[in-house]
């Protein structure tokens, strides 16, 4: 399954939907290499940069909550925490099953789908916050 950054993804806010644009990038390539057993040092490599790039990603989306008095930074900040968790099982499972098919249907239900669903729902309504903010 490739991810496709649409319009209902943006957010309005440009930095957000350029690391958004980043973020769906990183999703596929792992993705694409589909638990290969040849590709292992790439799928090493990209799941910590995907790790990686999280982090930076609701480190910077985080302040911008601060920074415009987001009445659900809270609450927001919470649901970073669970994509975090998850992704934390994803990589437990594949350092100890290595890459398979099993790996990439988690990957696809439980990072694919629970960014899609965040950006269009929770991020759209930050974006919208930030922005009448000015």
């Amino acid at each position: 399954m490739k991810l496709e950054f649409t319009a209902d993804l943006e957010t309005g806010v440009p930095n957000i939907d350029e690391q958004h644009k980043e973020l769906i990038k990183r999703i596929n390539d792992v993705v694409a290499l589909g638990g290969e057993a040849s590709k292992k040092e790439d799928t090493d490599r990209l799941i910590g940069f995907l790790e990686e790039y999280v982090l930076k990603h609701f480190r910077d989306e985080e302040q911008l909550q601060r920074n415009s008095g987001y009445p659900k930074y809270e609450w927001h900040r919470g649901q970073h925490e669970e994509y975090i968790r998850n992704l934390a099982k994803l990589k437990e499972e594949y350092a100890k099953n290595g890459p398979s098919l099993s790996f990439t249907i988690a990957l696809n239900s439980s990072v694919i789908e629970w960014i899609v669903r965040h950006i269009r729902s929770v991020d759209k309504e930050l974006g919208a916050h930030i922005n009448d903010k000015g």
